[in-house]
């Protein structure tokens, strides 16, 4: 019998099922281009900015004309580009850390090298978390967004870091079990 999803406590693995799901979320707002707007331009600002010579405008406009085309200019194409690419290789870097982190079983032998190398990769996985913070910064000053849709994702960040300090503490206490049982 399963116990109600209510009244269920936190998973041990938040860490890493919260990691793919951030992974998840944030990859889908990438795919939506942050949900930037567009910004509508009336068709001489297009020509000015296109830097068209008389000849091409006319045939422009009368393109524009004939057709119904209504012209219309996206952000920076190449600055969405740079800040998805950033934040893909930090999500990926997030998602490596903790799987790596996460593969390293500390074992008696050489259990301090074992722990100092988990505590690592932990402390690079928090890290992570800190760099997509500090991009949704970046973009919410820099992309006309709305920051209240962004704040999910946030949300979303600041609890990946939570269960990852969780599971460093966790691991500390390990660490220190094993040390009271090895100096007795």
């Amino acid at each position: 019998m399963s116990v109600p999803e209510g009244k269920r406590g936190v998973s041990q693995m938040d860490f890493l099922h919260l990691a793919y799901k951030l992974n998840k979320d944030i990859t889908l707002l990438l795919i939506r281009d942050f949900g930037v707007k567009s910004i509508s331009r009336d068709l001489k600002t297009f020509i000015h900015s296109a830097k068209m010579n008389y000849e091409d405008r006319e045939i422009f406009k009368e393109l524009c004309k004939k057709y119904c085309i209504d012209v219309e200019a996206n952000y920076p194409l190449w600055l969405i580009e740079y800040y998805r690419d950033t934040i893909l290789r930090i999500l990926r870097s997030l998602c490596e850390n903790i799987t790596t982190a996460n593969s390293i079983y500390p074992t008696e032998p050489d259990y301090e090298y074992w722990h100092n190398l988990r505590k690592k990769y932990q402390k690079l996985a928090q890290a992570n978390c800190y760099q997509l913070l500090q991009s949704f910064q970046n973009i919410a000053y820099v992309l006309p967004i709305n920051k209240e849709k962004l704040m999910p994702y946030i949300a979303l960040i600041d609890k990946e870091m939570k269960a990852i300090k969780a599971w460093q503490r966790r691991t500390n206490q390990q660490y220190k079990k094993v040390c009271l049982r090895n100096s007795l």
